[in-house]
């Protein structure tokens, strides 16, 4: 990508521009604004930058250019690069969480410290055994496969909204944040059709593509705080405590909520990331 795409929100209070932006990477099939009420929150004490993925950028690639998501890292430290952001306070959530620890693993300098919002931190033998799988098992995956089989086009954003308002994944999700993502998220084609800005299919291979790094998180020295939700299926309980482990690291649990933690309780996140982003800053 000669020039790697992003979006800026400005600091809140203007005598704060002068501060560093706060990096803020989003999930798999979550653009940026859909985490509004969060960035809305990191826009209290400095700029905010996000950089956008592949998958929305203006002409996508094909999803097989990516192979792993250290094609993703690789795209965070480009994008720092193009940037001139070093020494960066992060802020990511699953995917975007992931990609910015590998990142750091690799320039530890392009880092401060990484708030890590429901990382997906599988075990290294599902990793393997999800990209050895021919296509058309992988496919049968049950999240792939409802991926897949997803409706992705709809004839107003309120029916959008309806769509995803009866699924369970939003069942935790207020109306408020759900249409945030919902206006970050889907967007009219040239025939008035509303579509998801971010194609299923890349969000299907993505899933594929998950790659393993428990053994870097364990033995890491960069600062951390990292955010469970109670329900998730994205971060093994076994492993959970595993974690404790690594005293670099500050690891917190909110009851009631699942991997879409940072959109189903804003105000319980920021109640955590904000001290640790002041402590950092």
């Amino acid at each position: 990508m000669s020039q790697f795409p992003f979006q800026f929100w400005p600091a809140k209070d203007r005598s704060h521009n002068n501060r560093q932006a706060i990096y803020f990477a989003h999930a798999n099939a979550y653009p940026p604004a859909s985490y509004q009420a969060i960035i809305d929150g990191l826009r209290e004490m400095a700029p905010v930058i996000s950089y956008l993925q592949r998958p929305l950028w203006p002409t996508p690639p094909e999803p097989e250019t990516v192979t792993s998501w250290h094609d993703f890292a690789d795209d965070v430290m480009g994008f720092f690069k193009q940037e001139k952001i070093t020494h960066v306070l992060a802020v990511g959530h699953s995917m975007g969480a992931v990609s910015s620890f590998l990142a750091a693993t690799k320039r530890p300098d392009l880092f401060k410290a990484l708030v890590m919002i429901e990382p997906v931190v599988f075990s290294r033998g599902f990793c393997w055994l999800n990209r050895i799988l021919p296509r058309f098992i992988r496919h049968q995956v049950p999240l792939i496969k409802k991926t897949l089989l997803r409706p992705d086009q709809w004839p107003s954003l309120q029916a959008a909204f309806d769509f995803h308002r009866r699924t369970r994944a939003f069942k935790r999700v207020s109306d408020e944040q759900l249409w945030q993502f919902i206006n970050a998220g889907v967007k009219a084609d040239n025939t008035g059709t509303f579509r998801l800005a971010f194609d299923k299919h890349w969000e299907a291979h993505i899933y594929q593509t998950v790659t393993p790094f428990r053994k870097q998180l364990l033995q890491s020295t960069l600062p951390v705080l990292a955010l469970r939700g109670a329900e998730t299926d994205t971060i093994p309980a076994a492993f959970w405590q595993r974690w404790h482990s690594n005293n670099n690291h500050q690891l917190v649990e909110i009851p009631n909520s699942s991997h879409l933690l940072p959109i189903e309780r804003p105000e319980q996140v920021l109640s955590h990331v904000i001290p640790f982003i002041e402590k950092y800053q």
